[in-house]
C-alpha cells in the first residue's frame, strides 16, 4: 500500500550516529531525520567542509551558552544543547538555519 509521497509505507528516514570526544570515552549520538531534511543537512555540511559534529560545534560558537570549565567536546555541546532546550537534532537544524542565513 502506498502512502501519500508515494512510498510503500516503509520509514523514510535516515539515522546518523555522530562520534563526539569525551573526557574519558568516546561518545556516540544518535539523531533520526526524515529524508528530505537528513538530504538537506548532508548537502549543507558539505557545501562548507563540515562533519555532523562540526554542525553541532557551529550551533555551540553561534549560541550565548554559558561558560563551562570541561574542555571536552560532549560536555560543552551537552550544557550547549540542555542550557537552549535544544534536542541533539534541533542543533543540527539550528546550524543548518544559520548557514542558509548567511550563505
Amino acid at each position: 500500500m502506498e502512502n501519500s509521497n508515494g512510498t510503500d509505507g516503509k520509514d523514510d528516514s535516515k539515522a546518523i550516529n555522530i562520534e563526539i570526544p569525551g573526557e574519558d570515552k568516546t561518545r556516540y549520538v544518535s539523531v533520526e531525520l526524515p529524508h528530505e531534511q537528513y538530504q538537506r543537512l548532508d548537502d549543507l555540511k558539505d557545501q562548507h567542509g563540515l562533519t555532523w559534529r562540526g554542525l553541532l560545534m557551529h550551533t555551540h560558537r553561534q549560541l550565548n551558552s554559558p561558560e563551562i570549565e570541561s574542555t571536552n567536546q560532549y560536555e560543552q555541546l551537552n550544557e550547549t544543547r540542555q542550557w537552549h532546550g535544544f534536542t541533539w537534532k534541533g542543533m543540527l537544524l539550528h546550524a543548518a538555519r544559520d548557514l542558509e542565513e548567511s550563505s
